[in-house]
Order: C-alpha cells, then sequence, then structure tokens
C-alpha cells in the first residue's frame, strides 16, 4: 500500500475526531437534536445497512460466502444489491475521506460557523465509525467485497 494512502487513512479520521472533541468541549454537544443526530449519523449508517444487508442477501442466496471473485455466477438480484451498495460505500467513503475534511477546514475558519461545527465532525466520525465496522463482516464476504 502507498505510505501517502496509509498516512491519509490515519490522519483523516484524526481530524474528524479532533473536531468533535473540540465541538463538545466547547459545549456544541448540547446542540445536537434526535433530528440533527440522525441526519448527521444517517449517510454512514446507510452504507454500513447497505454492506451488510448485502453480505445476508448474499448468504441467503448462495448458501454461504462465494468461492469466487467478480459477478460471475451470482444471481441478478444479488448484483443489483451489491452495485447499489457498492455505489453508497464509494460515495460515503469520499464523502468522508475529502468533503468532511474540507467542512470541517471551512467551519473551523470561519467564526460564525465555528459554533456550528459539531455537525460536520459529527458526520465525518460516523462516517468513519461505520467504515471500520465494516471490518466486522465474515472473512468470507470480506474477500469478495474488496476483490
Amino acid at each position: 500500500m502507498n505510505p501517502l494512502f496509509s498516512l491519509l487513512y490515519l490522519l483523516l479520521p484524526l481530524l474528524t475526531v479532533s473536531a468533535l472533541v473540540y465541538s463538545f468541549r466547547h459545549g456544541q454537544g448540547s446542540l445536537l437534536s434526535r433530528k440533527v443526530l440522525l441526519l448527521t449519523t444517517g449517510p454512514g449508517l446507510l452504507m454500513l445497512v447497505a454492506f451488510y444487508s448485502l453480505a445476508i442477501h448474499m448468504n441467503s442466496q448462495l448458501g454461504g460466502w462465494p468461492k469466487f471473485n467478480g459477478e460471475r455466477g451470482l444471481p441478478q438480484q444479488v448484483i443489483t444489491h451489491a452495485d447499489v451498495a457498492q455505489w453508497l460505500f464509494t460515495i460515503i467513503i469520499l464523502l468522508a475521506a475529502f468533503g468532511m475534511p474540507l467542512l470541517i477546514g471551512a467551519f473551523s475558519l470561519a467564526p460564525k460557523l465555528r459554533a456550528k461545527l459539531v455537525y460536520p465532525a459529527f458526520c465525518g466520525a460516523a462516517c468513519w465509525l461505520c467504515l471500520f465496522l465494516t471490518a466486522l463482516a465474515p472473512s468470507g464476504f470480506l474477500l469478495w467485497w474488496w476483490d
């Protein structure tokens, strides 16, 4: 793996968590209502639900985990489900890796927006947490997913 990607993989979640800690230390955590909490965690949770629902769907259709790479041999419903899950996964990873750091930077630099820093920080933290939770999937599914 490229060392630059490894460094980014470590620094971007740390930036997000740092912004979240800053927000809570400055009393912004009390601004989170249930509606806002749902909206900010929604993208990460949507990715996680799509990922694990694909794993369940694939396991139930194949009677186990695939012994092959790619889509050859998969039922059309699983292929469609996989396409949707991969699209969501890609969009949300791009959001967490590039969109949230830019938003956090903009909110940090603008004094009027600094009071609302908790929102992009919470959204980014939820996206990263959900990404890390995908590592708990069964190894047979993870091998297929990442190949």
